[in-house]
């Protein structure tokens, strides 16, 4: 019998609060989530002052990312050791149901996270949030496809540090080649063509204009698009490798 809609979104639901209380909301992982970011940020400070216009929306960009790939990694990975993700499939609860409810709890998790960075950090340091509403839509854009991208790390990993060497291989580069420290025009064509295949390149612009940035509500609007679009891709591609290790 076919399932409404609103029951797979109900059922994503459920599967969301489990993960929220089993795995995000926890001291080591919110201590890890800030810990690389700001570390980040100090190595780099060493180097030289840093516009704070261009750091905040950066670090607030990488606390999303590290906080929920790395928890999605782990959640993922251990269901699938301990059975718990097969057991979900039989409840009967779909594949995309499950990863539906995964991305949510990362939603939640992120938000909550980039919220909690991105808004105290810009009233400290005299930040102007020129629309708060687009700054809020960059950030749950932003813990979406990180989200997504943590699921797709996990879907080819057998145990957790291989899922977590998955997720350093590709937050990485993203790190250092999304305009997070150093702007895009600062570097060289071909790096500015890579940065434009990172999703992170688009999260960091999306908060530097909400926070004043130069760029128009178009280009906003297109890095919106392109996180929504990098999101569907990674859970589709992650769909399809799970669906192939559970048949």
């Amino acid at each position: 019998m076919a399932i409404a809609p609103i029951e797979h979104l109900l059922r994503a639901l459920y599967i969301a609060k489990k993960d929220a209380k089993a795995y995000y909301f926890k001291a080591p992982n919110l201590t890890y989530a800030l810990l690389m970011p700001i570390s980040l940020f100090l190595a780099f400070s060493i180097a030289g002052p840093i516009d704070p216009k261009s750091i905040t929306p950066g670090l607030t960009s990488l606390v999303v990312l590290f906080g929920t790939t790395s928890i999605e990694a782990v959640a993922v990975v251990l269901e699938k050791q301990t059975g718990t993700f097969e057991r979900l499939l039989v409840a009967p609860v779909s594949l995309s149901t499950i990863l539906l409810g995964k991305i949510l709890a990362g939603l939640l998790f992120g938000s909550a996270l980039g919220i909690a960075i991105f808004v105290p950090l810009a009233l400290a340091l005299g930040i102007a949030i020129t629309s708060l509403p687009m700054a809020l839509l960059a950030i749950a854009l932003s813990s979406l496809s990180s989200s997504a991208l943590g699921v797709l790390a996990s879907a080819h990993a057998k145990w957790v540090p291989e899922a977590q060497m998955l997720a350093n291989f590709l937050r990485f580069p993203m790190t250092f080649l999304s305009g997070a420290f150093i702007p895009l025009e600062l570097m060289p064509p071909q790096l500015q063509f890579i940065a434009r295949l990172l999703p992170l390149t688009y999260s960091v612009e999306a908060l530097r204009i909400s926070s004043g940035g130069p760029m128009t509500m178009t280009t906003f609007l297109l890095d919106m698009v392109a996180l929504a679009l990098y999101s569907l891709a990674f859970l589709t591609i992650a769909g399809y490798a799970l669906k192939k290790k559970i048949e």
